[in-house]
């Protein structure tokens, strides 16, 4: 369980495999056991040096009361690569992790070779993507509650989601869990710990990282959304407008492919990585997806 020390927070961290170096940034209350428990580190790790850690507030990582911007997160991000003697490095986030490093390659742009994003939203774009409550996410996590005998209320509000998580009992938890499924509530460890942070406000702050700055970033970037995502505008507005941007798909997933099609994504990633990396074999031939044109409506 290999932890580290940026200034006066202590993280946790896993690293495997060898080469040029990867970086995989989990989402919003989730932790690095998403990656650990997953086909993508062995597939990564025979051709490149695979980092994960747990973001500050998440799994075993210290949760201070704030510092969960996603400005603050990419200086997390800029001090463990310092901390563990990373080349520049190809940075792979699910989510709230893709604006972590997409901020990262904004601020921090020598420690940043590339960026793949997975449906990733942006609270810098919300005005292109206006109607977060109206999102299949949110209104399963609604539904979910109202069977348990909570109500979510007709708006987005973490924090009075972590509120009511932390003081569910048992049996409505279960409830909650039965409904959504195992993909879907596997998040919800880590709720009652953020509660007590900041972080549901913090987090969908735009901290700097509106339109105007996303479309000065100059590495490149993959927008690897799903084909289901509840972002669609936001898909559209990074493939348009970003200078280095390319788009892919991960059929048959809603918002968490790296569980609903594995195998899909994980193909997606890896052939995006050695690309890339300029890794150029028989495996990365073989793998060239196929994808669709356009994100589906669903």
């Amino acid at each position: 369980m290999p932890r580290i020390s940026l200034g006066n927070l202590t993280f946790h961290y896993q690293q495997t495999g060898d080469g040029p170096d990867v970086v995989l940034l989990h989402g919003f209350t989730s932790n690095l056991a998403m990656w650990m428990f997953s086909p993508l580190l062995p597939a990564l790790s025979t051709k490149f040096r695979v980092t994960s850690y747990d973001l500050r507030g998440h799994g075993m990582t210290d949760a201070p009361p704030s510092g969960y911007t996603s400005a603050e997160m990419a200086r997390d991000f800029a001090q463990l690569h310092d901390a563990l003697n990373l080349k520049p490095a190809y940075l792979v986030g699910h989510s709230f992790g893709g604006v972590v490093g997409m901020h990262a390659a904004l601020l921090f742009p020598d420690q940043v070779a590339g960026v793949i994003l997975s449906d990733s939203y942006f609270p810098g774009l919300s005005a292109v993507e206006p109607n977060m409550e109206q999102t299949a996410v949110w209104q399963g996590l609604r539904d979910a509650f109202e069977k348990a005998g909570e109500e979510l209320g007709a708006t987005v509000d973490f924090r009075r989601l972590f509120e009511i998580v932390a003081r569910c009992s048992a049996d409505q938890m279960k409830i909650v869990q039965d409904t959504l499924g195992p993909e879907s509530s596997r998040w919800f460890s880590q709720m009652p710990q953020l509660a007590r942070t900041n972080a549901a406000e913090e987090a969908f702050a735009t901290a700097g990282l509106d339109a105007a700055a996303l479309v000065r970033v100059q590495q490149p970037v993959v927008a690897l959304y799903d084909e289901y995502s509840p972002f669609q505008a936001t898909f559209r507005f990074l493939v348009e407008h970003l200078p280095n941007a390319q788009g892919d798909i991960v059929p048959e997933a809603r918002h968490l492919a790296l569980l609903e099609n594995p195998e899909g994504f994980v193909q997606r990633v890896r052939y995006h990585l050695r690309r890339l990396a300029d890794i150029k074999d028989v495996a990365m031939a073989a793998e060239a997806p196929m994808s669709e044109s356009k994100i589906t409506d669903g």
